[in-house]
This record gives C-alpha cells, sequence and structure tokens, in this order.
C-alpha cells in the first residue's frame, strides 16, 4: 500500500471512530462499567441501612431520656439513671452516624465522578482522534510533534477512563472478603440489641399514676424492672457493636478516600511520565531543612 492510500485509510478511520463517539457521548464499558454500578449502588444502600439502624437506635433513646418525667411516679426517680446510663450510647451512635454519613458521601462523589467521567470520556476522545485524522495529512516536525503530543494525551485519557470502574472493582472485592459479613453481622446484632429499648420507650403511666391501686403499682413496677434489666443487658452489646460499625466503616473510608485514589494517582502519574517524560513527584516533597 503507497503512503497516501495509507494517510486516507488512516485519516477515515480516525475521523469514522471520532463520528461515533461523538454520536455516543456515555459509551459504557459492557461487562466492567455494570459491575461498578452495581458496586456504587450496593455500598451506598448497605451504608444507608446502617444509618438508619443507628439513627433507630439514637432516636429510641432520646424518646426514653425525654420521657423520664412521666416514668419518675412509678419508678422512683430511676428513670433518671436510665437516661445517665444512655447518654454513652446516645453519644455513640451520633459519632457512628457521622462516620456513615462521612461514608456514605465519599462514595456518592465517587459515583459522581465516575459517571462524569462516562459521559466526558467519548468526546474527548473523539476531539482527539479528530485532530489526529486531519494532521496526518501534514509533513515536518512540528505535525509529527503534535501527533505524538496528541496520542499521548489519547493514551492518557484511556487510562484515566479505566482507573475509576476498576478502582471501584478493587473496592468491590475488598468489601467482600473483608467487610461486607462482618457489618451485616453487626447491623443485625444492632437491630436485635435495640429491641429491648421497645419496652422501655412504650412504658407510660396513665394519668394520675400514683393514686391507682396497689395492684396496678405493683404491676407497672414490674414492667418497669423487666425493661430496664433488658435494656442494661443489652448497653455493652450495643456499645460493642456500634465500635465495631465505626471501625468497619473508617476501614472503608480511608481505602475509599486514601488507600485505592492515591493508588490511581500513582499510576496516571507514572503513565503520564512515560509518556511525556515528565517528572511529576509520586510523593509530596517536605520543605527542606537547613542546616
Amino acid at each position: 500500500m503507497n503512503p497516501l492510500m495509507r494517510k486516507a485509510l488512516l485519516s477515515a478511520t480516525g475521523i469514522l471512530a471520532a463520528v461515533l463517539l461523538f454520536l455516543s457521548p456515555g459509551l459504557r464499558l459492557p461487562v466492567l462499567d455494570d459491575q461498578a454500578d452495581a458496586y456504587f449502588r450496593a455500598a451506598i444502600t448497605k451504608g444507608g441501612l446502617s444509618y438508619a439502624t443507628c439513627r433507630v437506635i439514637n432516636a429510641s433513646v432520646s424518646i426514653i431520656e425525654e420521657s423520664s418525667l412521666h416514668l419518675q411516679p412509678a419508678g422512683v426517680g430511676v428513670s433518671l439513671a436510665v437516661g445517665q446510663a444512655l447518654d454513652p450510647i446516645d453519644d455513640l451512635t451520633e459519632r457512628v452516624s457521622d462516620v456513615l454519613v462521612t461514608a456514605v458521601i465519599s462514595l456518592g462523589v465517587q459515583k459522581l465522578a465516575y459517571e462524569i467521567g462516562i459521559s466526558l470520556a467519548p468526546p474527548a476522545l473523539a476531539v482527539l482522534l479528530l485532530l489526529l485524522s486531519l494532521l496526518i495529512w501534514f509533513g515536518g516536525e512540528r505535525a509529527a510533534f503534535a501527533q505524538n503530543m496528541l496520542t499521548r494525551f489519547a493514551l492518557l485519557l484511556f487510562a484515566a477512563r479505566f482507573c475509576l470502574p476498576v478502582s471501584s472493582l478493587i473496592n468491590d472485592a475488598v468489601n467482600e472478603t473483608f467487610f461486607n459479613d462482618r457489618i451485616e453481622e453487626v447491623r443485625g446484632n444492632l437491630a436485635a440489641g435495640s429491641a429491648g429499648f421497645d419496652k422501655l420507650k412504650d412504658f407510660h403511666l396513665p394519668d394520675g399514676g400514683i393514686f391507682g391501686t396497689a395492684a396496678f403499682l405493683k404491676q407497672k413496677s414490674a414492667e418497669l424492672r423487666e425493661a430496664l434489666t433488658e435494656v442494661s443487658k443489652n448497653i455493652g452489646s450495643l456499645t460493642e457493636n456500634l465500635l465495631q460499625l465505626a471501625f468497619l466503616y473508617l476501614g472503608i473510608f480511608l481505602i475509599q478516600v486514601i488507600i485505592l485514589p492515591l493508588t490511581a494517582f500513582f499510576v496516571l502519574a507514572k503513565t503520564a511520565n512515560a509518556l511525556f517524560g515528565t517528572n511529576i513527584p509520586l510523593l509530596a516533597a517536605s520543605s527542606s531543612v537547613q542546616d
């Protein structure tokens, strides 16, 4: 094939590919993108369910503490002790909820960046291909340099397009191996351990409670004692499970927001350095200390 025919074939192929990419701005990779979507959807749902469990516990504790005035006639002031005992649980659920919200927000931001990448990568790659197809017809060192740089930008963009889907698949594999089963177990334990709060939350006295019969007061005191026993028995378990949930989601957060993004940056920086001969630092240089 003579050089002119070869240039014409390459140019036509590049223009056709650019047109196809322009016409498909949301072009998806069949297997990789589907698995990434499934990961983001499942991870955000599980984080939301864990957050809801913590909020239910927090709401139950708040209701019990706010109802202390109604319990005091039968409990002879023990409701105050109950409120004090539940204060650590109340504070802990607030802290764990903050961790869960942060983890879910980070997942949402990554999903948004991933969806933006799906939308913008094909048009950007189409522009580069179109420019390359036109530059084929120009000779000289400048044209050759421009072709070389555009080809490297296209390769870098191609690598960047794969980074988030691959990162999400690694996240999914890590979660399946180390986190998901333990999170489901802890969330089940929290739901079971908070059942005792329902008895105390629903405990109430009718108007004029202290003027009831001795039998009625004895019955109500027994109900209150049973509810308090159930709650006190589960406080240690609830605290342990809330701490475990916080540690698990802190681990997920560190992997999602620090380890994998830094790894992706390392790969892209190495790719850019190899393609363009640059010297992008892979580690932030600390300020020099004068002797």
